[in-house]
């Protein structure tokens, strides 16, 4: 049995694929069952899905709302992280998928470009124009890192200046 033999898997059963919303030139590149609720995570090309175990659409967010994937081997836990800092999605999912590759592929793809700086208490934040793969369109995005005020006028002019160039990097 070759590599690519034992990473397949049973199709995506026909009621959780026709809960998730395709819109034109979207399709459904992969997904993993959850261990723990039995509800289904639904990677496509333009978003991220979960769909409980009943068949019912739980959310749907697209991909440049993900700020990041981890998936532990060891626990099989897989976490989302979102720009929005809203709570993270997390399944438990124990198979080596081609999700977690889409998942990585996806969040890493819709960046087109991205900086950083440390605001005054040392901490992080972020600046990202990133694709909307619905649209095409891109985006700006300001990711304060824990403990930041994004209200703080330093961290707004800096985060603006950061933009500004970017902006003008990709033709905006």
């Amino acid at each position: 049995m070759g590599f690519l033999d034992r990473r397949r898997k049973a199709e995506l059963p026909g009621e959780i694929r026709r809960s998730v919303p395709l819109a034109s030139g979207d399709r459904i590149i992969a997904w993993a069952q959850d261990e723990q609720t039995g509800g289904y995570v639904v990677a496509s090309t333009h978003r991220l899905a979960s769909v409980g175990p009943d068949g019912a659409l739980l959310w749907q967010r697209p991909w440049h709302e993900a700020e990041s994937g981890t998936w532990q081997g060891d626990s099989g836990l897989l976490t989302v992280m979102w720009v929005d800092h809203r709570r993270p999605a997390q399944w438990l999912v124990r198979e080596p998928s081609m999700l977690q590759q889409a998942l990585r592929e996806r969040i890493q793809a819709s960046v087109v470009l991205s900086d950083e700086f440390r605001a005054d208490n040392r901490r992080t934040v972020r600046v990202v124009i990133r694709q909307d793969f619905a649209t095409g369109g891109l985006l700006e995005q300001v990711i304060p890192g824990k403990g930041v005020d994004p209200g703080d006028p330093d961290v707004a002019a800096e985060a603006a200046r950061r933009l500004q160039r970017m902006r003008s990097e990709v033709g905006l």
